[in-house]
């Protein structure tokens, strides 16, 4: 499947791969370095150590005795802390993707709701919980973690969700003028109030959990935006 940019999406084409201009000189850094052991053992230890501590208290020191190499070897990896939290994130989405680069072919229904299943799970999962709360405790000290967080996050996931309903238009399926827009109203419906009770640590409301709303999110764009609303 083809990954769209705003722009490109726009004017009805895309870019191969999943490929985003929006995840910057850090993503491209990440999707080009090889897997190592060396490198696989510092990002497991960053992001234990960004998790558990807070990215304040993380230092490159700590990260390097925790994954036993030395500092030099966490730099000729990465550039700083900032592109060691990015990658920390890049490789959580890359295992996890909330689109996959290729999906079975049926209706609008049955895509929305396997991709809308994917994405909760992942936004409920126990690491990006965390995650959004090192940030949010952070942003606004470290810009950079934030602008970092954003490109390889939340920035990926949404234009791989345009892509999404941009081809889903292109089959016929459905009918959106902006899958830009589209994409922001599917995801912020999952970042509802289940999302935010778990974030918060409040006890969810009973008869609501993340079915429900992943079927309440996926019958709305459906209405919305079903190919008969063009006729």
């Amino acid at each position: 499947m083809q990954i769209a940019t705003r722009d490109s999406t726009a004017q009805g084409e895309s870019t191969a791969h999943g490929e985003s201009t929006a995840q910057g000189d850090a993503g491209t850094r990440h999707s080009c370095c090889r897997p190592s052991r060396k490198r696989e053992a510092v990002l497991d230890a960053a992001q234990t150590c960004f998790l558990d501590l807070g990215y304040a208290a993380t230092s490159m020191d700590l990260v390097a005795s925790r994954a036993g190499v030395s500092k030099a070897t966490i730099y000729a990896h990465f550039a700083g802390k900032d592109d060691l939290f990015a990658a920390v994130i890049n490789r959580r989405c890359d295992r996890d993707p909330i689109v996959p680069d290729s999906w079975p072919v049926g209706d609008a229904r049955t895509v929305l709701t396997m991709v809308g299943t994917r994405l909760m799970a992942f936004l409920m999962a126990p690491e990006t919980l965390a995650t959004y709360r090192v940030v949010v405790a952070e942003a606004a000290r470290h810009p950079d973690l934030a602008r970092a967080f954003w490109e390889v996050g939340p920035g990926q996931g949404k234009t791989r969700l345009a892509a999404m309903f941009a081809e889903l238009t292109r089959r016929g399926a459905l009918s959106v003028p902006d899958p830009w827009v589209a994409a922001d109203q599917f995801a912020a419906m999952m970042r509802a109030e289940i999302f935010n009770r778990e974030l918060l640590g409040l006890p969810l409301p009973q008869g609501r959990d993340a079915v429900t709303t992943v079927m309440a999110a996926v019958d709305v764009m459906v209405r919305a935006y079903g190919p008969e609303k063009s006729a």
